[in-house]
C-alpha cells in the first residue's frame, strides 16, 4: 500500500512507503513501529532485532452509525434512526461568499430544494422540503435554533452568522416531525451552534472578501443588431425614427446598456472572531461578526452584526445550568424597483445630458417643461422627441423617437430610497436537573424579539410627476415571541434493551404591534421623514397569538438490531374556534439492522443494512390570521359623518388544523467498511383539511369563506450516495451524490376544481388547478407562428420589440380560436433536482465543489412584455387584419412558457493549509488561506431569455399562480479570498 506513514513511537522519525509498498527507517532493535493510513487500522508492531518487518494493514470501519443526530428535544445515534433525517456539518459553508445560512444549504440535501427566486442582497431564497403541500398559504419549514422552536419566518435566518453554526439536520418525514405537531407538515430545519469545549480559551478568526458580479448575457439586443434587423427587412434602409436615433448615437459616441448601468455589481465580505474555552464545570462559546453585502444591484445593500454567547456551567453535582444569547442587527436596501422596469428603457437614451446631447433637447415641448436643462440633468426619452432632420434643430414637427413618458431608469432608481431596518434578540436559557443517573428534569425558557423598521422615499425627481408623486412611507413591527418547555427524559441501556422515554409540556405566546404611516406633497429631498402637514393616515394595529401543546415519545433499540420510535403530540392553537381548537398529531417507525442478525455473513462486503418505515401526522395553521374563526368587523366611514362597522368575515367556530398524513420506507446500506453508503427513501404525503378560501353565495354578502377541505399529495423518490474514493496518507477523495423527484398532485379542491388564477389584472395571463395536476399549472394558447411585418403597425420601432400577437393553434379543430382552444401548457415543478459534492485533500491542500442541476420546471416569463414592449401601440396588428380572430396576446400562450432547468457550478473551495512548524513562532495553531466562488459555471436551457431561471415565484407567495417571472434580481457569479486562522 502507498502512502503509509510508518514512524518509530516515541520519536519524531518518519518516513511514507512508496508506491510498491516499501519503506526504510532507521530504528533501534528493541523500538516499536506504527503503521498508519487513512482508511486502515492503526498497527504498532515490535521490531524484536529483525532487519524486516511486514505488515498488512486491516480496512478501518469508521462506524458513522455512532454519529449523534438531533431530533426534536434531544439527539439519537444514527445507527438508531427510524425516521427521514439528513445532517449537514459546518465543515466548509461558512466559506461560500453567501449572506444568508438558507443560500449556503442549496444542494446538501435530499429532498430540500433551495430557489434564488430573488438573489438580491439579503433576500431570502424560496425553501421547500418534499414540495408543496398547501394549496393556498405558504409552504415554509419550520425553524428550530438550539432547541428552540423560531416559527416558520425565513427572515429569521438572515441574522445568523453561518461562523457559529455546528450542524444542520433536517426532519422531512412525518414520523421525524411530528413531536413538533402543528408546526411539522413543511419539514424542519434543526440549526445547531457551536458550544464551549474543556480546555485553554482558543481564538478563531474567519474572514473572506470578494466581488460579485452578473455574466454578461445578450438578452437585451444592441443598436447595431437592430439597425440590421431592420435594414434586412425593409430593402435596405432604415425608418425616419431609426436615422434620428443613428444621428444621435453618433452623436454620442456610445449607446447605454442598462443591464450594465443597474447590474454594477458590488464587494461581499465577512469577517467573524470568536473564542471558545472553559473548565470543567464551565463551558463558553463566544464570537462576534460583521458582513456586508454590496449585491450586483446599482443601490442593493446588506449589512449585518452579530454577537452570540454559549454558556453551560454544572451549578451543583446534578444541576446544569445554559445560557444562549444572540442579538444581531441588519440593514438592508432594497432596489426601489422592479428590475425590468430598470433594464427596459431604450438603449439610445443617455444616462445623464451631455455635451454631445444637451443640443438634442426640445426645449419648447411640453410648455418649455425642459426649457432650462443642463449638462449633467437625468435625462428621459421624450425631451428628445420631434428633432428635425433637415434642419439639424428640434422644433415643433419633428421625428419623435420617445417610447415612454416615464421618468429616466436611473432616476427611478437613483431618487428612491427602500431601508429595511431590523434587531433581533434571541435567547434561551434553561436548568437540567439530574435526577438519576438514567432520569433528567429540564426546563427551558427563551423565544426572541424583532423589531423591524421599513421606511420608502419617492423623491421629486423619482418620476415624471415630480412633486405631484413624492411620498414616504414608514411601517414598523415589533414583535415579541415566548418558549416555555418543561420535560422529563429517561435513558436506560440494559440487557440488549435500550430505551428513551420523553414526556413534556410546552406552551408558547406571539405578541406583535404593527404601525403605518404615509406622507405625501415633499417639494424637496432636504427632509424625508413624515412631517406632520404631509401626513395623510395611518394605522396601529395590534395582535396576539397562543399555542398549548403535551408531547411524549419513546425510542427503543434491542441488541442494537430492532428499532422502534413512536411519538404523539396534542396542540392547541389560539387561531382556531373552539370545536377544532386542539389536535392530536401521532407518529410511529420502526427499523430492522439486518447485518447485526447471526444468519448475516460475516465479511461481507455489506457492512451495514438497515430497513426502515414510518408513519405520522403532523399539521399546520401558517399563513391564517390570528381571529379568523371569529366574525370580524371593521370600520367605514358614512355619509352622516359618522362611523360605522361592516362585517369582513364569516364566523366559523369549526376552523380546525391543516394535516399532513405522510408514509415513508426507506433503506440505508454501507458497503466495503462504509466506503460506499446509500440511502434510498420513498413518501407519500398527503396534506388534508387545507385552509382553504372557498367561493360561497354571494346572498351571504361575502364572496369566500375560510374553511378546511381539500387535499395535496406530494410523492417522491430521494436518493444520496456518500462514497470514500481514495484514502491514502496524503491523498483522500469523497464524494456525495443527492438524487430528488418529487411530484405533486391535486386531489381535491373542494369544488373549485377547474380555477383560473392570475397576477396582474394589465398583464392577465392564466394558470388552472385542476384536480389529478399539480396545484399550478399554466393555462392558455399553443402559440404557432409570428405575424407577417407587413400586418404590424409599425414592426421597427420600437426597438428590439416583437408584436404583442401572436398566431395560435385550433386545438379542438372547429376554424375558430376561443376559450375552447386553451390547454395546459406546462408545470413550474422540476421533474428532478440533483446535486453532486466532492471533497479532493491532497497533502496541505484541499479543493471542494459542487455541481447542481434542476430539470423539467418551467417559468412564465412576462419579461418580454416590458423589454420588447409588446404592449405598444405600434406592435399592434393593423386595421383591417384578417386573421384577427385567430391570434391571442403572446402572454397567453406557449410563447412565454420557457424551460427553467439550469445546471451550475454552485461552489468552489480552494484551500492550502500552512504547516504548523512555519507557525509557532508567531502564536499561531493553524492557518488556511483559500480562493472561495459561486456559480463559476450556470448553464441555463436555449429558450430561456432573461438573467435568473431560478426567479419562479417573485415573491407573489400564492401557490396558485406559481411559476411567475416578472423581471427577477440577476443570478450572479462570485469569487472571495478567505482566511481561518486558530490561536
Amino acid at each position: 500500500i502507498p502512502g503509509v506513514n510508518v514512524s518509530v513511537q516515541g520519536s519524531e522519525l518518519a518516513v511514507s512507503t512508496d508506491i510498491a509498498g516499501k519503506y526504510s527507517i532507521s530504528a533501534h532493535k528493541d523500538s516499536l513501529l506504527v503503521f498508519s493510513a487513512i482508511g486502515f487500522a492503526t498497527q504498532i508492531v515490535p521490531i524484536l532485532g529483525q532487519s524486516t518487518v511486514d505488515v498488512i494493514l486491516k480496512v478501518e470501519s469508521v462506524d458513522i452509525g455512532d454519529e449523534a443526530v438531533v431530533i426534536g428535544y434531544g439527539s439519537i445515534k444514527k445507527s438508531h434512526l427510524t425516521g427521514s433525517v439528513s445532517k449537514v456539518k459546518n465543515e466548509k459553508l461558512d466559506q461560500i461568499p453567501l449572506a444568508r445560512v438558507d443560500d449556503a444549504l442549496a444542494g446538501q440535501i435530499a429532498g430540500v430544494n433551495i430557489q434564488q427566486t430573488n438573489p438580491a442582497a439579503g433576500e431570502a431564497p424560496v425553501m421547500r422540503v418534499r414540495g408543496q403541500g398547501s394549496i393556498s398559504f405558504d409552504s415554509n419549514p419550520l425553524i428550530v435554533l438550539d432547541g428552540i422552536v423560531v416559527g416558520n419566518d425565513s427572515d429569521f435566518l438572515s441574522s445568523l452568522d453561518m461562523n457559529d453554526i455546528e450542524s444542520v439536520e433536517v426532519l422531512k418525514d412525518a414520523s421525524s416531525g411530528a413531536i413538533y405537531g402543528s408546526r411539522g407538515a413543511n419539514g424542519i430545519i434543526m440549526i445547531t451552534t457551536k458550544k464551549g469545549i474543556e480546555g485553554p480559551t482558543k481564538f478563531t478568526y474567519h474572514g473572506y472578501v470578494g466581488f460579485k458580479s452578473v455574466p454578461e448575457n445578450d438578452y437585451l439586443t444592441t443598436p447595431d443588431d437592430w439597425f440590421r434587423f431592420v435594414r434586412d427587412n425593409n430593402e435596405g434602409t432604415l425608418t425616419e425614427r431609426l436615422e434620428y436615433v443613428e444621428k444621435f448615437l453618433a452623436a454620442r459616441g456610445e449607446y447605454t446598456d442598462w443591464a450594465e448601468v443597474m447590474y454594477d455589481g458590488g464587494m461581499i465580505q465577512s469577517h467573524s472572531l470568536s473564542a471558545r474555552g472553559g473548565t470543567r464545570n464551565t463551558k463558553f462559546q463566544t464570537s462576534l461578526s460583521y458582513l456586508g453585502d454590496q449585491g450586483v444591484l446599482l443601490t442593493d445593500n446588506f449589512e449585518k452584526v452579530n454577537f452570540r454567547v454559549n454558556l453551560k456551567t454544572q451549578l451543583r453535582d446534578r444541576v446544569q445550568f445554559g445560557l444562549n444569547l444572540n442579538p444581531s442587527h441588519t440593514i438592508q436596501k432594497r432596489f426601489p424597483i422592479g428590475v425590468h422596469d430598470a433594464i427596459r428603457q431604450s438603449s439610445w437614451l443617455p444616462v445623464y445630458l451631455d455635451e454631445n446631447t444637451i443640443d438634442f433637447v426640445n426645449r419648447i415641448r411640453e410648455n418649455g417643461r425642459w426649457s432650462d436643462a443642463q449638462i449633467g440633468d437625468y435625462a428621459m426619452e421624450r425631451m428628445f422627441d420631434d428633432y428635425n432632420l433637415l434642419t439639424n434643430m428640434p422644433d415643433s414637427t419633428g421625428t419623435a423617437i420617445s417610447t415612454t413618458s416615464n421618468q429616466g431608469s436611473l432616476a427611478k432608481v437613483l431618487e428612491r430610497n427602500r431601508y429595511k431596518h431590523q434587531t433581533k434578540v434571541y435567547a434561551n436559557t434553561f436548568l437540567k436537573f439530574d435526577i438519576t443517573d438514567d432520569l433528567y428534569f429540564k426546563q427551558t425558557f427563551g423565544g426572541d424579539f424583532r423589531f423591524t423598521d421599513n421606511s420608502r422615499y419617492i423623491g421629486v425627481e423619482a418620476t415624471r410627476n415630480g412633486v405631484g408623486d413624492s411620498e414616504s412611507t414608514r411601517s414598523t413591527q415589533v414583535r415579541w415571541h415566548t418558549v416555555n418547555e418543561s420535560t422529563l427524559n429517561y435513558n436506560k441501556e440494559t440487557g440488549g434493551h435500550s430505551i428513551a422515554l420523553l414526556g413534556g409540556f410546552a406552551y408558547e405566546t406571539w405578541k406583535a404591534t404593527e404601525t403605518y404611516m404615509e406622507a405625501v406633497g415633499f417639494v424637496n429631498d432636504l427632509i424625508q421623514t413624515l412631517p406632520t402637514p404631509n401626513v395623510i393616515g395611518g394605522e396601529v394595529i395590534k395582535y396576539e397569538e397562543a399555542l398549548v401543546s403535551y408531547l411524549g415519545r419513546v425510542n427503543y433499540a434491542y441488541n442494537d438490531r430492532y428499532l422502534l420510535s413512536a411519538s404523539i403530540r396534542r396542540d392547541g392553537s389560539s387561531k382556531f374556534g373552539p370545536e377544532k381548537k386542539y389536535g392530536w398529531f401521532p407518529a410511529i417507525s420502526a427499523g430492522w439492522i439486518l447485518n447485526e442478525e447471526p444468519f448475516f455473513p460475516e465479511n461481507s462486503f455489506i457492512s451495514s443494512l438497515k430497513i426502515r418505515a414510518s408513519y405520522g401526522v403532523t399539521g399546520s395553521n401558517s399563513g391564517i390570521g390570528q381571529y379568523e374563526h371569529l366574525g370580524l368587523i371593521e370600520p367605514v366611514g358614512t355619509g352622516f359623518g359618522q362611523i360605522g362597522y361592516n362585517a369582513i368575515n364569516i364566523e366559523n367556530p369549526n376552523l380546525g388544523w391543516e394535516k399532513l398524513v405522510e408514509v415513508n420506507p426507506g433503506i440505508d446500506v454501507s458497503l466495503i467498511g462504509e466506503r460506499i453508503n446509500f440511502s434510498v427513501d420513498y413518501y407519500q404525503r398527503n396534506s388534508e383539511d387545507l385552509l382553504l378560501n372557498v367561493p360561497i353565495p354571494s346572498v351571504t354578502g361575502f364572496e369566500t369563506a375560510l374553511v378546511n377541505r381539500g387535499k395535496v399529495r406530494n410523492e417522491g423518490v430521494e436518493i444520496e450516495l456518500l462514497t470514500r474514493n481514495i484514502t491514502r496518507q496524503n491523498f483522500s477523495w469523497s464524494s456525495t451524490a443527492i438524487f430528488t423527484r418529487n411530484v405533486n398532485t391535486l386531489i381535491d379542491f373542494a369544488g373549485a376544481n377547474g380555477l383560473i388564477s392570475i397576477v396582474d389584472d394589465k398583464r392577465p395571463s392564466e394558470w388552472i388547478a385542476l384536480e389529478g395536476q399539480p396545484i399550478s399549472s399554466f393555462y392558455g394558447y399553443i402559440a404557432e407562428n409570428e405575424i407577417a411585418l407587413e400586418n404590424i403597425n409599425d414592426p421597427f420601432y420600437p426597438m428590439n420589440a416583437q408584436s404583442q400577437d401572436i398566431y395560435v393553434r385550433d386545438l379542438n379543430g372547429d376554424g375558430i380560436i376561443d376559450t375552447d382552444d386553451r390547454t395546459l401548457l406546462g408545470s413550474p415543478y422540476p421533474d428532478f433536482v440533483w446535486s453532486f459534492i466532492n471533497n479532493i485533500k491532497y497533502k496541505n491542500f484541499d479543493l471542494s465543489f459542487m455541481l447542481q442541476g434542476s430539470h423539467g420546471a418551467e417559468v412564465r416569463n412576462v419579461s418580454s412584455q416590458y423589454i420588447k414592449n409588446e404592449f405598444s401601440s405600434s406592435q399592434d396588428f393593423v386595421t383591417g387584419f384578417e386573421d384577427a380572430d385567430v391570434v391571442q396576446q403572446r402572454i397567453f400562450t406557449t410563447d412565454d412558457i420557457q424551460s427553467a432547468a439550469y445546471v451550475a457550478l454552485r461552489n468552489f473551495n480552494l484551500g492550502y493549509r500552512f504547516p504548523t512548524k512555519f507557525l509557532n513562532a508567531a502564536n499561531i495553531q493553524g492557518a488556511r488561506v483559500y480562493v472561495s466562488g459561486q456559480n463559476l459555471f450556470y448553464k441555463w436551457a436555449e429558450d430561456y431569455e432573461g438573467f435568473n431561471p431560478e426567479g419562479i415565484d417573485q415573491g407573489r407567495g400564492n401557490p396558485l399562480t406559481y411559476g411567475y417571472q416578472r423581471g427577477p434580481a440577476p443570478l450572479y457569479r462570485s469569487i472571495s479570498l478567505g482566511i481561518n486562522l486558530d490561536f
